[in-house]
């Protein structure tokens, strides 16, 4: 299917562009704020694991103390007692120790200052062995530095220990005093994993609540996106049908003024030059009739009527195109017809019209472009098409008029070289002419062969009264 050429404009007109740029910085703005709290989201989540981490290190660091003071109040008895042997006191404050745990894996551990275990209630193949010696993985000496932190006062100790329960070596916190009377190093220890988990569990929130924040951000700025395009469009779209109503009122107040043009020049040809000229040729043909026979001005005069009648009929058919009086004086339905009989009798194609009154269904101003329109097309299949026959039909129903216009010619070439052509309205002013008026303009390739308009417009309440 074919339609008149666009009104022009670029593949990205300067409203597109406005609308790109007032688009654009939302955009960068949002991907910039979804950035931003990223960022800040990571380094919030590293800042909090490191605050759960110490806090967590901080309960355990005042467990621990808390349990060796337990410990040691609970063999002081024995430690300070003068009553018992030195070994009667640390065999009663080894059973007492062996017994006192708290978890399933937490207990306490006793080694003399040689690194010989003497108390290990878990680890029971540790007991009577010396581990002074003992490396871990990090290259720690985990035993000698504990009972030399015992030595120094006593303190805290961070290593990778076997855990009984899962057989698995973890992070442990210890915690070493020392019993100098006795040369016993007496310790404890809470396994880490625990923290470690708690950390993993405060980041993995954090990484979830990063992700909602995100998305949320993401929702934000697409519906800012939407609801920005849906009024820079509402706006666009409004601006671009106030602009084409203004273009219909142009097109149509135009169009009435190239109509009553017409008309006034039509109708000074008629009855003024058209006039003139069947005065000048009674007034020769009065001569004529006056002079003898023989007369050698019989041959001019002769000569000179013929051209007179020639330019009355010339007058008289630009007259007519101007503005049909039939079309005035009676109807839409008759001038067609009549146009078309005089296609027939000036073309090498025949036209075959079937038009039904629309009477005061539509405008003068309406039926005037209806007309127009086919005149325009007649006059291209005449120029361009090579048709044999042309069929016209103008039609209506309850909502509409309807008009028809199929050639059997060459197709839709003709047309698209014609359709800028000086001498009358092309395609595109077919298209704006019925544009004024809220109808609808159709150009499309017949079947098998030629070209068809296709013509629909409204009926008018409001239209000029009259009879055709």
């Amino acid at each position: 299917m074919y339609t008149s050429p666009a009104l022009g404009g670029s593949p990205m007109n300067y409203k597109t562009k406005l609308v790109f740029v007032a688009l654009l910085p939302i955009i960068l703005i949002s991907f910039a704020t979804i950035f931003v709290v990223n960022i800040q989201y990571n380094r919030l989540a590293t800042s909090q694991s490191e605050i759960v981490e110490k806090m967590y290190l901080d309960l355990k660091k005042n467990e621990l103390q808390n349990y060796i003071e337990l410990a040691e109040g609970a063999v002081a008895p024995m430690y300070t007692s003068t009553l018992k042997t030195k070994r009667q006191a640390q065999r009663e404050a080894s059973d007492i120790l062996r017994k006192m745990s708290y978890g399933q894996d937490n207990y306490f551990f006793v080694y003399d200052e040689g690194g010989t275990n003497i108390v290990n209630p878990r680890l029971t193949y540790f007991v009577g062995n010396n581990w002074l010696g003992l490396e871990n993985s990090d290259g720690k000496h985990i035993i000698r530095d504990m009972i030399k932190i015992g030595q120094d006062g006593g303190g805290f100790y961070e290593h990778t220990w076997l855990k009984p329960s899962t057989g698995e070596y973890v992070d442990k916190l210890a915690y070493s005093t020392y019993f100098s009377k006795w040369g016993w190093m007496l310790g404890t220890g809470i396994y880490l994993d625990d923290v470690t988990e708690k950390v993993n569990i405060v980041q993995t929130e954090m990484s979830n609540s990063i992700k909602q924040t995100r998305f949320v951000l993401l929702l934000l700025s697409v519906g800012a996106i939407s609801v920005t395009t849906i009024i820079l469009a509402g706006l666009q779209f409004s601006e671009q049908r106030l602009a084409d109503a203004k273009l219909k009122s142009l097109t149509a107040r135009i169009v009435e003024i190239q109509e009553d043009e017409r008309k006034r020049v039509s109708r000074e040809l008629h009855d003024s030059i058209s006039q003139l000229l069947v005065s000048a040729r009674y007034g020769i043909e009065n001569a004529l009739s006056n002079t003898r026979r023989g007369s050698k001005v019989i041959k001019p005069i002769n000569t000179s009527m013929k051209a007179l009648d020639a330019a009355i009929n010339e007058v008289r058919r630009i007259s007519m195109d101007l503005r049909p009086s039939v079309l005035d004086d009676m109807g839409l339905a008759a001038a067609v017809k009549g146009l078309g009989a005089d296609f027939s009798q000036h073309n090498m194609f025949d036209v075959k019209v079937d038009a039904q009154p629309v009477h005061n269904l539509l405008s003068d101003e309406v039926k005037t472009a209806l007309y127009r329109v086919v005149q325009e097309a007649l006059t291209n299949c005449a120029k361009h098409s090579d048709a044999s026959l042309v069929s016209i039909k103008l039609s209506k129903t309850k909502t509409r008029v309807q008009l028809s216009i199929k050639d059997n010619g060459r197709g839709a070439d003709y047309n698209e070289r014609s359709a800028h052509v000086t001498s009358g309205l092309g395609l595109r002013n077919m298209q704006e002419r019925i544009d004024s008026f809220n109808g609808q303009i159709k150009f499309a390739d017949a079947k098998p062969h030629g070209f068809t308009v296709s013509v629909t417009i409204p009926i008018e309440k409001d239209a000029t009264k009259g009879s055709f």
